[in-house]
């Protein structure tokens, strides 16, 4: 196995497939269409092994609906616009465009060497202007309708850089580059505004088959919240803060508010006073964090008083105002109200800060209204110490709609729904994006460019030093003239967000060679939307909720006639690599500490599975694991490992055992070629076990359970043709035909191996642009024949078991047998309390229907319920489905036995086999379980 063995097959086939175009996918109205599309990777130069899985489920499936019958539309491109080409490019001395072009080629090659079945032609490239022009077009289009923009927000801002910063480039709140501290910087930015679209957002999870999981992260993401937004007047100012809040039913238990340490008020509250200094401390420690870090550390609660009160809306009560560092300004109002008694984060700050803590539901309708609170109540309860005792006894939802009511009448608050989902701010601070196509007029102001002048193309003479964004600092790109009075001009330099690539891109696969327009609206509507969608579970949110509202608002255009871009949605699991593990430090440690002790701890290590990654060093190189074992041979081995949502370990040794199974199937049409020419009693079998296997494999990959298909088309299918041709099975007719067959079974998972068969069968066209037209339909008589098969299968290897055990007692293996099948009686019994326990009926009742029409004259009724208690009442139990289901059938064991008493004499070595059919005396025989005495 070491050495590298010789593939050059699987490239020729590949070059057969691109010559003859069986994969190119032309708009057909008299086929169905079947859109297979995987997430468009970044081109970072090497196929890695999440790639190979990733690709290797959506190849199977595209192939499979092509043999099918169906339209498939199955195509590959690459999200090429990004940071990390810019990096490189200022790391290497570069310019993003060759770095991208370089890498293109490169993973190409290797995609291509795999196999997989894509349509080429249809190849699309984030950064070629052809398809970033429609980005720009989009977003004018937009402009006029509103969904585009431009407003302040807060940037992470490097001031030795001079640069924005991306959330993952802030490391501790320092820049990832010089290291220097990072700010939040408020910068004239441009958004997209997807709140528009949330509620249908939220419907739309409905109507499409997304894993749960990733419906449930949606939901949250968008994050709807019905309640009532609330307004305090503040003693002593003219300003107001408002609230927002879904339990309204605890208005009476506030006892402080928390806001923003950023929010507009709090500077002016402590102006000039002594809570000025901390408040600032405060504020100085959130100011240089991201939104992320800030999130992430909620948890790590701190606040300052701000020496100010608030007005309590129904109680007139003052409350004192508090700045917080887990409210962010950017998030609702900037300001909560804070009920201790009835809100976990609130309660630990207000244990920690000393103030005080109030009830005002009880969880039980008797409880008193004074218990102690020793923790945060949050669930719903009934209203207690109301300022009014109106309220009192309120539960649920009709107390939070009377305190509605009461704020409304006083003006003091509104129903209202929220929702966590903000604007889409597409604006970045970097080169390699999508242009922004606007002009900055000092008359006009924001001008968009014509459309007549798109694509706003990226200039090629800028300098990548880290220093700013580069597109500044190119004269020819800034200097323009503003399109309404053609004054000297500025254009913008900022380019948009990646995520506006990779939210339509798949309309654009639909009709990709199209240069007057972005996609064709009956083109469109013909192959979207996507059937089957695949990629990782980490883009469940940001990518799935942009491309969703994408849709929607191309729609709305005109675009297309659709409301989602996927129907259906494979989250992949993880390819995973044993990596050293310290259990005492909790983390996982490169490679190179295998075997060694722990450089933070010194504990000893061990080991455990991780996501392969560069930083681990635990990864596989695809490219030699081609070399030495072949594309199809990795393909088999990466979709029988696990299913596809599951997680999936990485083994060298598994890896070879799915080699040496290939070696093995490499052999089969040889050996059918070697069958006779003879009819055998066991042809019908194989047709009908051959049947039943296509059915399950149809089934498997309709559910997309790919290692099941495996399992069947190439581990189960020659363990079949091998037990036919141990009965004496060996009619070449019939196995070339189920060879043909069986070929196309194989083509999704190994096409390569696939095609050398079909060319041993003398075909000389391709097996992977055919469609699989064999009939799988179950004939009447083809359980019998596989009950039998599987009775004889089941007895054998009872019967092996007795056998070891009966030589220690004979002090030799057995030469002689007498098989004795079950009686009749029994056969009957338990059949009838199948059916008995099957229609609902309790299995306790049974005894008292056994009567003389089940049984025979070797025992009477008496004795079958005494039977029934002490041995049958356990076994119906003991009995699977599929066993019951063979009783049911009434299979004749006795006729199965005495057809195969020559082969269960050879296959257990015997030299006289007795069947003993008197049914004469009480055996120790039951169903589907003959006794065996050996002698």
């Amino acid at each position: 196995m070491g050495e590298v063995e010789n593939h050059d097959h699987e490239i020729s086939w590949q070059k057969k497939w691109e010559e003859a175009h069986i994969f190119s996918a032309e708009k057909d109205e008299s086929k169905p269409p079947f859109y297979c599309l995987e997430m468009y990777p970044y081109p970072s130069g090497k196929m890695h092994m999440g790639h190979v899985r990733n690709y290797s489920i959506g190849d199977a499936i595209a192939r499979y609906k092509r043999l099918m019958g169906f339209n498939v539309l199955y195509p590959m491109g690459f999200d090429s616009f990004g940071m990390p080409a810019e990096n490189a490019a200022i790391a290497e001395g570069g310019d993003p465009q060759n770095i991208t072009e370089r890498n293109m080629a490169s993973i190409t090659e290797q995609i291509k060497r795999m196999g997989f079945s894509y349509d080429w032609s249809r190849l699309i490239k984030s950064h070629d202007p052809h398809y970033y022009r429609w980005n720009q077009w989009f977003f004018l289009k937009f402009l006029e309708k509103g969904l585009a923009y431009q407003s302040h927000a807060p940037v992470n801002w490097c001031d030795d850089c001079q640069t924005v910063l991306a959330n993952e480039q802030v490391k501790a709140g320092r820049c990832w580059r010089c290291n220097d501290p990072v700010i939040q910087k408020d910068m004239s930015q441009w958004f997209l505004d997807i709140p528009q679209y949330a509620q249908e957002l939220l419907d739309g999870l409905d109507t499409i088959a997304f894993p749960e999981n990733v419906a449930a992260l949606q939901r949250d993401w968008l994050g709807k919240s019905e309640g009532v937004e609330i307004t305090f007047e503040i003693d002593g100012y003219d300003e107001k803060v408002s609230v927002f809040t879904t339990r309204p039913d605890t208005l009476f238990g506030v006892t402080f508010l928390t806001l923003a340490p950023e929010h507009p008020i709090a500077e002016e509250l402590v102006k000039n006073s002594e809570y000025e200094s901390a408040w600032k401390e405060l504020y100085d420690e959130v100011s240089i964090m991201t939104e992320f870090d800030r999130i992430k550390n909620m948890n790590k609660k701190k606040g300052v008083p701000l020496g100010a009160s608030a007005i309590h809306p129904l109680t007139g009560e003052k409350i004192p105002i508090w700045a917080g560092n887990f409210v962010i300004a950017s998030y609702g109002t900037g300001a909560v109200m804070a009920v201790p008694g009835h809100d976990e984060r609130d309660f630990d700050f207000a244990n920690r800060y000393g103030i005080p803590v109030k009830r005002v539901l009880v969880m039980d309708e008797n409880d008193p209204s004074d218990k102690e609170i020793t923790k945060a109540e949050t669930n719903d309860g009934w209203m207690v110490n109301s300022h009014e005792s109106r309220f009192d006894g309120l539960y649920g939802k009709q107390a939070r709609d009377a305190v509605c009511s009461a704020l409304e009448e006083n003006g003091l608050g509104k129903r209202q729904v929220n929702w966590k989902i903000r604007p889409w701010l597409i604006s970045r601070q970097r080169y390699w994006g999508t242009p922004i196509p606007i002009v900055h007029c000092g008359d006009c102001g924001a001008v968009p460019v014509p459309e007549d002048e798109l694509p706003v193309t990226l200039p090629n003479n800028v300098v990548f030093d880290g220093k700013g964004n580069p597109l500044e600092k190119s004269e020819s790109f800034v200097n323009t003239t503003c399109p309404k009075c053609e004054l000297p001009a500025r254009r913008e330099t900022d380019t948009m967000d990646t995520f506006v690539d990779s939210s339509w891109y798949f309309f654009r696969y639909t009709d990709a060679l199209n240069q007057n327009e972005a996609f064709n609206h009956d083109v469109a509507n013909y192959w979207m939307n996507v059937n089957f969608y695949c990629g990782g579970i980490e883009h469940a949110q940001m990518h799935l909720i942009y491309a969703r509202f994408w849709t929607k608002a191309l729609r709305d255009l005109g675009l297309h006639s659709l409301d989602e871009p996927f129907h259906e949605l494979l989250c992949q699991g993880m390819v995973n690599k044993s990596a050293p593990w310290c259990n005492q430090c909790a983390i996982t440690l490169h490679v190179s500490h295998q075997s060694g002790n722990c450089p933070h701890c010194n504990s000893p290590l061990s080991e455990r599975s991780a996501k392969m990654s560069k930083s681990l060093g635990n990864t596989v190189s695809p490219e030699l694991m081609i070399q030495k074992f072949g594309a199809d041979t990795i393909r088999l081995f990466i979709l029988f490992a696990a299913n596809p949502t599951a997680g999936m370990d990485w083994s060298d040794q598994a890896l070879e055992a799915n080699h040496r199974q290939m070696l093995q199937l490499k052999n089969w049409p040889e050996s059918i070629f070697a069958w006779e020419h003879k009819i055998h009693q066991m042809d019908d079998w194989l047709l009908a076990k051959f049947r039943q296997q296509v059915r399950e494999w149809k089934r498997a990959c309709e559910g997309y359970d790919l290692r099941r298909a495996v399992e069947i088309s190439h581990y189960d299918l020659p363990k079949v043709f091998n037990w036919y041709r141990r009965r004496g099975g060996s009619n070449q007719e019939i196995g070339l035909e189920l060879l043909e067959a069986w070929t196309h079974m194989i083509s999704i998972i190994t096409p390569h191996l696939a095609e050398n068969w079909w060319q041993e069968l003398k075909h000389t066209d391709l097996v992977s642009g055919r469609v699989f037209d064999f009939s799988d339909n179950k004939l009447a008589e083809d359980q019998n024949l596989l009950d039998q098969e599987k009775y004889i299968r089941q007895f054998l290897e009872q019967a092996r078991k007795i056998a070891k055990i009966a030589s220690k007692h004979l002090g030799g293996a057995p030469k002689r047998a007498t098989i004795t099948p079950a009686e009749i009686w029994k056969s009957n019994i338990s059949r009838r309390a199948i059916e008995h326990i099957s229609s609902g009926s309790s299995v306790k009742t049974f005894v008292s229907i056994i009567d003389p029409s089940m049984l025979d004259c070797q025992i009477d009724v008496k004795g079958a319920k005494t039977f029934w208690s002490q041995k049958l009442l356990k076994q119906i139990f003991k009995w699977n489905d599929e066993e019951k289901r063979m009783i049911g059938a009434s299979i004749d064991e006795v006729s199965i036995i005495k057809s195969s008493q020559d082969f269960i004499k050879s296959e257990l070595n015997l030299d006289d086999l007795i069947l003993d059919t008197s049914q004469t005396r009480d055996s120790k025989s039951m169903p589907l379980s003959p006794s065996i005495t050996y002698g």
